[in-house]
């Protein structure tokens, strides 16, 4: 028994010694990966710390090409601009149109409808004002609000304007409407900026005229200026101003 106990010794040093070498082979190859992967990280880092510095140094090089051709477009810029399309064609529309004759009084009917037949004290009416050609060449006619004009005419017994009106005896210098049938309110009155048309054969331009339910006068004054005409019957017509004998046909309208 006493001369085992010391070879079992021996054994479990010898034993304990080569486990000591396998952890000590372990530490090392544990080392190296480490090693190694320290190594490719700090290559990773390297590699993108220049790509980033590469990608600086090329955007500044664009900014220095935009600048150099921002400053040739400065010189360019100094030179007479060409007209661009848009303005080719205008002028191009003004001279066809300045070609073009102007609408006779056979090229075009004219057509009046209220939006309703009656309007109540004070308000303000809508009326659909309709220019049709019927023509057979293109011709050139101005739709304005003082060339195609709204005329809205007493019947006779109406006055133009309000009782409370001619009681505070204002004076707007509004047309009377009890003079058998005289003009009341005209579009004409207020000045209006041209408004050419082409008409051709098929076309129609419609457009809508508020007539306030008040009364013009000879001077073009705002509509909150002007005196309100009486309770009754009134008749409203279009007319050209370049040919008076081309009208719609007259549309009675009630004030009530």
């Amino acid at each position: 028994m006493t001369s085992q106990q010391p070879q079992k010794r021996q054994n479990k040093r010898k034993t304990s010694k080569e486990m000591q070498r396998v952890y000590l082979r372990r530490r090392i190859v544990v080392g190296v990966v480490a090693l190694a992967l320290l190594a490719l990280i700090g290559f990773g880092i390297y590699a993108l710390a220049t790509k980033v510095f590469a990608n600086y140094g090329g955007h500044g090089g664009q900014t220095a090409s935009s600048s150099s051709v921002s400053k040739s477009h400065k010189k360019a810029s100094t030179k007479k601009p060409e007209k661009s399309d848009n303005t080719k064609n205008n002028q191009n529309n003004q001279a066809n149109q300045s070609s073009v004759r102007k609408c006779g009084a056979k090229d075009v009917k004219l057509e009046l409808s209220p939006v309703s037949q009656s309007v109540e004290l004070g308000g303000a009416l809508d009326f659909k004002a309709t220019i049709r050609y019927e023509g057979d060449d293109s011709c050139l006619i101005d739709a304005s609000n003082a060339s195609r004009i709204l005329t809205i005419s007493s019947v006779s017994g109406n006055a133009s304007s309000s009782d409370d009106d001619s009681a505070s005896g204002s004076d707007t210098g509004a047309t009377s409407g009890n003079q058998g049938g005289g003009t009341v309110w005209s579009s004409a009155v207020c000045p209006a900026d041209p408004r050419n048309l082409l008409m051709a054969k098929g076309d129609k331009d419609v457009q809508k005229i508020t007539w306030p339910a008040d009364s013009t006068g000879s001077t073009c004054v705002p509509d909150d200026q002007l005196p309100r005409v009486r309770r009754g019957t009134y008749m409203a017509q279009l007319s050209l101003k370049d040919h008076p004998g081309v009208k719609s046909e007259k549309v009675p309208v009630t004030v009530e």
